[in-house]
């Protein structure tokens, strides 16, 4: 079942410079999503949450490091910020391929797990990588490894209120499995989110680690080969997911 909606005019948040900026930001694209039930509102939904726990602990000290994960959190941000701002605007040729997949198929109505599920590919997947260089992380500290892989905390723990918001919002589009099963598939959830992100560290230090132009260009190509191809893979759910 699709749902009709006019497409207003999304106004995109300014380059984020401060945690209060991202939150902020996210608010107000969450707002807009959900007044026209755009699909695209799926990831921002999801991305509020795990970004307000990030918050949360980095007030609490709960990281070593929590300058460079403050860094981190702005610079992941704005990642997402620019492929959608370039979308908005129209240029098409300066976003990221898995970015692409996730806005056209929310374009054409797409399943909603469908949907959701590509947002997470392309930031997680791709931007991630480029966020940990952006932020100054170092990919080869034991300690800020550490704090790293405390992310997938944030992820596990957010999933239930994930889809209660999207239950909500979005109930009417989500098969009768995914409304009252979708719980038992967490664990798996997390499991997948754990290797992602392991992946994505592993691509930092590739980027962090490139010498020369012709390294760095060849990192960004094996990124983004990589994440369009798992795109793919979600594109082939689209029957059994909707």
């Amino acid at each position: 079942m699709h749902i009709l909606t006019c497409r207003k005019a999304l106004k995109v948040p300014p380059p984020f410079h401060s945690i209060g900026d991202v939150a902020a930001g996210l608010a107000a694209l969450d707002r807009q999503f959900r007044s026209t039930r755009d699909l695209r509102g799926l990831f921002v939904m999801a991305y509020v949450a795990t970004t307000g726990t990030i918050a949360q602990w980095i007030e609490q000290g709960v990281f070593g490091d929590c300058a460079a994960m403050t860094r981190y959190v702005i610079a992941f941000a704005n990642e997402y910020r620019r492929a959608l701002a370039d979308r908005v605007a129209g240029n098409h040729s300066s976003v990221p391929i898995a970015w692409q997949q996730s806005f056209d198929a929310c374009d054409e109505r797409s399943g909603v797990f469908q949907c959701l599920m590509l947002g997470i590919n392309a930031h997680m997947k791709r931007d991630l990588p480029y966020a940990v260089i952006a932020a100054g992380i170092d990919v080869d500290s034991t300690d800020c490894y550490e704090d790293y892989v405390r992310i997938d905390d944030v992820l596990r723990l957010n999933m239930p209120l994930v889809r209660r918001r999207i239950a909500d919002a979005y109930g009417a589009e989500l098969s009768f499995t995914q409304r009252w099963f979708g719980g038992l598939a967490d664990a798996g959830m997390a499991r997948d989110f754990k290797r992602a992100r392991q992946d994505s560290w592993e691509f930092a230090q590739l980027l962090a680690r490139a010498e020369t132009e012709s390294a760095r260009a060849l990192v960004d190509r094996t990124i983004e080969e990589h994440v369009a191809i798992e795109g793919q893979k979600i594109l082939g759910l689209k029957d059994a997911a909707a």
